[in-house]
């Protein structure tokens, strides 16, 4: 198979990933929003906590196997690089650059990015 072909395959599977690694972050967000509502909601009617505690028990336990997902798709994620290495692409970049985030300094230490380096990220 020529490397180009093998390059649009792992493009094409690199934006599914993507999209499903997103569509696990909208989850979460909406599954907060949905606790924001229902608290928001009890407060205006001034009903007690106690009712209806499910609702936020439940969706506190979606929330957890949602974040389960993202660490299994994070996995995937890993897997398909090695995938990348195994069908000779190496390192051949096929996502923006911006597709990690930088890494962040050490405990403890505040850095300040020189100049030039902002200018750069700009």
């Amino acid at each position: 198979m020529s490397t180009a072909k093998k390059t649009n395959i792992a493009i094409a599977l690199a934006s599914q990933l993507h999209v499903a690694e997103e569509a696990i972050d909208t989850a979460l967000a909406e599954a907060a929003n949905l606790i924001e509502t229902y608290v928001t909601s009890r407060r205006a009617i001034h009903m007690s906590t106690i009712i209806g505690n499910d609702v936020h028990q439940n969706t506190l336990k979606a929330m957890m196997a949602l974040s389960t997902a993202q660490q299994h798709m994070t996995a995937a994620h890993a897997d398909l690089t090695l995938v990348q290495a195994q069908v000779g692409l190496g390192n051949v970049a096929i996502l923006p650059a911006d597709d990690k985030p930088a890494p962040k300094p050490p405990t403890g230490h505040l850095v300040a990015p020189a100049e030039e380096e902002i200018i750069a990220a700009e």
